[in-house]
């Protein structure tokens, strides 16, 4: 049986392993987050910087652009992952049938073929989809949806810009969704479906009551995830429109790009970062107590 003296030593060297690891993490993470903290309470560029307190929260608050971004930010994560969902929930159901296995495998290797992609590159390709002589409109003129001699500019025009990202970025990851909900489905012990079939229970029953029970632990986690990733997401919309046109599909983190790195406002987007920051720090530690639980 080790002593106490052997077992803090044991300690100590284990958790000489990590300092690293540690030092890593303080160099790339913490660091630069405290200088991002640091500079949202300065006036500061290029040249000088000058303590102004909580002006530039101040003039955050009172920016209407900026409250623009942020609930077009909400706006662009709430209908990405609920769509992620509801696309991803109906293809998982689907794969989990009893249908041909060589057709069920073909289904997965194409359906996860968006999210192998990268999202400056899948962006690119829906700017040519989207242009105005491009795919999506000549598919809806073959199907007599628009007129032959009129167009439709979907990332040039306020109403649909936003819009037109958000469907790219729900195209891009509902396999994430796929995957992990089809793993999830077949966990499911079939038993219950059994007894549930035997107790003449319908189908629709059987969902509710069996499926999406014995789902919720996964489905919690992944949309806490891809509402932290669709959140802070910058190429799709940085790539596609811009922020444009007039802001209309300007989020934080493009906001906080121009603002930083065209403007040189460095205080200004540092403030806008922090409040990014908040956002996330709640929803990532919703996460950490909900995995933590099911430890």
């Amino acid at each position: 049986m080790l002593t106490f003296k052997q077992k803090y030593r044991e300690e100590l060297l284990a958790l000489s392993f990590l300092w690293p690891a540690l030092l890593i993490l303080v160099a790339l993470l913490v660091y630069p987050l405290g200088d991002v903290v640091r500079l949202s309470f300065y006036d500061s560029n290029l040249q000088r910087e000058v303590w102004v307190g909580l002006g530039n929260y101040v003039a955050l608050f009172n920016d209407p652009l900026f409250w623009k971004a942020f609930i077009q930010t909400v706006v662009f994560t709430f209908f990405s992952v609920v769509l992620h969902l509801v696309i991803g929930l109906a293809l998982a159901l689907l794969l989990n049938m009893h249908l041909n296995a060589t057709f069920r495998s073909l289904a997965r290797g194409l359906l996860i073929v968006p999210w192998l992609l990268a999202p400056t590159v899948a962006g690119m390709i829906w700017v040519l989809m989207l242009q105005p002589f491009g795919v999506f409109n000549g598919l809806l003129v073959s199907l007599g949806l628009l007129d032959p001699n009129g167009t439709i500019s979907w990332l040039g025009d306020p109403s649909t810009a936003l819009g037109s990202v958000t469907a790219m970025n729900v195209w891009r990851a509902f396999p994430f969704f796929m995957v992990m909900l089809l793993a999830g489905l077949q966990a499911i012990p079939k038993q219950l479906y059994e007894a549930a079939e035997i107790d003449g229970a319908t189908l629709w029953e059987q969902f509710w009551h069996i499926t999406l029970p014995q789902l919720r632990g996964v489905m919690t986690t992944i949309v806490l995830l891809d509402s932290i990733w669709t959140f802070r997401a910058f190429d799709p919309v940085y790539v596609m429109t811009g922020g444009g046109p007039a802001h209309s599909s300007e989020v934080l983190a493009t906001a906080i790009y121009f603002d930083g790195f065209q403007k040189l406002k460095f205080g200004y987007a540092s403030a806008q970062a922090v409040v990014m920051f908040v956002v996330l720090f709640i929803v990532s530690a919703i996460y950490v107590r909900r995995t933590m639980r099911n430890v």
